[in-house]
């Protein structure tokens, strides 16, 4: 994982929803993704997801806090802060 102010290589973040007909649910999960310099692939470096099923009425809530969560990952990773050094 690169550090704070440190990065070199690019960074994706994913957010998915997945709809579960059958039990008529949902469920979110995120990921952050880099790719190192000269690679053809991307390197999963952190992943999480919902631990419970999510009805279709909490579905915006849980969306706009998965969202946040997301973003906050990837600020931390990209945005400024203080050297770590």
């Amino acid at each position: 994982m690169q550090l704070p102010n440190m990065h070199t290589d690019p960074v994706r973040v994913s957010l998915d929803l997945t709809w579960w007909p059958p039990a008529d649910d949902f469920s979110l999960s995120r990921r952050l993704w880099t790719r190192p310099p000269g690679a053809d692939t991307w390197v999963l470096e952190d992943m999480a997801c919902s631990g419970s099923p999510i009805r279709l009425l909490d579905l915006p809530g849980s969306w706009s806090a998965a969202s946040r969560n997301a973003l906050s990952h990837f600020e931390m990773l990209v945005g400024p802060g203080p050297d770590p050094f």
